[in-house]
């Protein structure tokens, strides 16, 4: 995993400035502004042949319908899965939280004491570990939803399964990187009026899919299934093998 190169690469296009204003202009955009920004992003990821980060692909208004909908499936699959895990959530600590409050003794200053800190600890184990379980489910999900550009086709538990007992170390890894280098650009961007924040999203998510697709890579490197690049990701007919 080249952890470096998913920052650096996003500042070798000549015209970074003018894509990162362009594609920033989006973020302005309540809930489409994401989908079209990442939609242009795996365009220059999955969408060409040439991988040269010199010649990613500019950002184009012109090409906004596109970018939307490819951007819109790893996006829906995120949020069904986000949701159903945020059911997972309250399925647990609600009960937890009704049968400590009813089990507190209401005169036992040092047992109420004793039960807020247990119940505390809890509370933090539980939040990491649904953390982790994200981290773990939505990077496959997404992959998937992105190459397949197909709701149905990204719940596919075996390759979920398969991808996370291979990929897990790197998981956790890039997730917790991204999530440092993404606090890191928009507190630089902050420096520019807190404007610029706002604009430092386009290289965190640029960040995000260049890690997606460095996982990916190393899982086929390991033994991993690959998946069928979806013709939608293509502007153009993809070449014929070689006889």
């Amino acid at each position: 995993m080249n952890y470096s190169a998913s920052i650096t690469d996003y500042f070798k296009s000549p015209k970074w400035v003018m894509n990162t204003l362009l594609a920033g202009v989006c973020v302005f955009i309540p809930f489409v502004g994401q989908i079209v920004i990442k939609g242009w992003l795996i365009t220059g990821f999955w969408g060409r042949e040439e991988e040269r980060s010199e010649t990613f692909p500019d950002f184009d208004f012109n090409n906004f319908g596109k970018y939307l909908e490819r951007g819109l499936w790893p996006f829906l699959v995120t949020l069904v899965s986000s949701l159903v895990l945020g059911l997972v959530m309250a399925v647990v600590i609600v009960p937890v939280m009704m049968i400590f409050s009813l089990a507190l003794p209401g005169h036992n200053s040092q047992a109420s004491g004793c039960a807020a800190v247990f119940m505390f600890g809890f509370m933090v184990v539980f939040y990491l570990a649904m953390i982790v379980a994200i981290m773990f489910l939505l990077t496959p999900l997404t992959l998937r939803a992105t190459i397949t550009q197909d709701f149905g086709q990204s719940f596919n538990f075996a390759f979920i399964k398969r991808f996370v007992t291979l990929m897990w170390k790197e998981i956790l890894l890039s997730s917790l990187f991204q999530l440092v280098a993404g606090m890191v650009l928009v507190c630089i961007g902050a420096l520019a009026l807190c404007v610029g924040m706002y604009f430092a999203i386009v290289p965190a998510y640029f960040c995000w899919i260049h890690l997606h697709k460095q996982l990916y890579r190393l899982y086929l490197s390991r033994g991993g299934e690959p998946i069928s690049l979806s013709p939608k990701l293509r502007d153009y007919p993809a070449p014929a093998p070689a006889a």
